[in-house]
């Protein structure tokens, strides 16, 4: 590389280094946007359209990113860029549709869809998180639905969560970090062919007729939100998806009673702890570097 005579690298040989690397970056783009193309090709010549969101290739996805960063870029930067390309290519061949959770500040649902999806996909604001359910319940299998998650929901949502509809699939942020931007805690609602069996996080709708238990976090079960009414509570509880429904009645039991009703509706992979503290909160698994 040329140099100054006292041996320095000049200013314009940096930035000529700088456009190379942009260069093979802007390759480097168009080639995985032709290889998902191929991709979602042969899923429509075998009968089979291609998701906008793929749940479990996402998170491997983004965790294989997060284990092999390094450098002085911030991981939220890479995060949102990372996303955003996944989010362009997956959308080159479909017309996906976010609806948004209307009863959450819409600044912050819009902050939450465009860093996790990025701009192709057209988001659609719902006057309430019921709204969100059924429109993605009753859209195509490409839309997805982002629900605000809080202590104390106004009207116990997960009710219409169904194997049939719409029912959790991913919990956000998935990236776990210290002042990070679009940190909105929410749920992602989509269709799919299965509840994901396999997923980390097992996440059910529980309903008691009395008060909800007092030692549920003891039993390794997280209140993801609750709602109480005149004839009892229900919660969406979150808990190991190695578990059993008869594992989870029985942890529910030692935590003070039974639900009278208990049914899965979805699952997530677990959150990825980047600061590398203990997150129970977020069942977050410990990034080891």
């Amino acid at each position: 590389m040329p140099q100054t005579p006292d041996g320095a690298t000049t200013d314009v040989d940096l930035r000529a280094r700088v456009d190379e690397i942009d260069t093979r970056i802007h390759q480097a783009l168009m080639e995985r946007a032709e290889l998902e193309t191929a991709i979602q090709a042969a899923h429509g010549s075998g009968g089979v359209n291609a998701d906008f969101f793929d749940p479990e290739r996402d998170a491997d996805s983004v965790r294989q990113m997060v284990e092999r960063h390094q450098g002085s870029l911030p991981l939220a930067a890479v995060e949102h860029i990372w996303r955003d390309m996944i989010g362009a290519c997956s959308a080159a061949q479909t017309r996906p549709v976010i609806y948004l959770d209307g009863g959450a500040e819409l600044t912050e649902m819009l902050d939450l869809a465009r860093f996790n999806f990025g701009f192709a996909a057209e988001l659609d604001p719902c006057s309430d998180t019921a709204d969100v359910v059924d429109a993605v319940g009753l859209s195509s299998e490409g839309a997805i639905g982002l629900v605000a998650l809080t202590d104390r929901a106004e009207l116990p949502w997960w009710r219409g969560l169904s194997e049939a509809g719409a029912r959790v699939r991913a919990r956000l942020p998935f990236v776990v970090l210290d002042e990070r931007p679009a940190d909105l805690p929410a749920l992602v609602l989509a269709r799919s062919g299965s509840l994901a069996e396999t997923a980390d996080v097992a996440v059910y709708d529980a309903r008691w007729s009395d008060v909800l238990p007092g030692r549920l976090m003891d039993q390794g079960i997280e209140v993801l939100s609750f709602f109480r009414s005149a004839n009892g509570v229900d919660a969406l509880l979150a808990i190991s998806g190695e578990l059993t429904e008869e594992d989870v009645r029985r942890a529910c039991a030692a935590a003070g009673a039974e639900p009278d009703v208990l049914r899965r509706v979805g699952g997530y992979a677990a959150p990825i702890d980047a600061d590398g503290d203990a997150d129970d909160e977020f069942g977050g698994e410990e990034l080891q570097r």
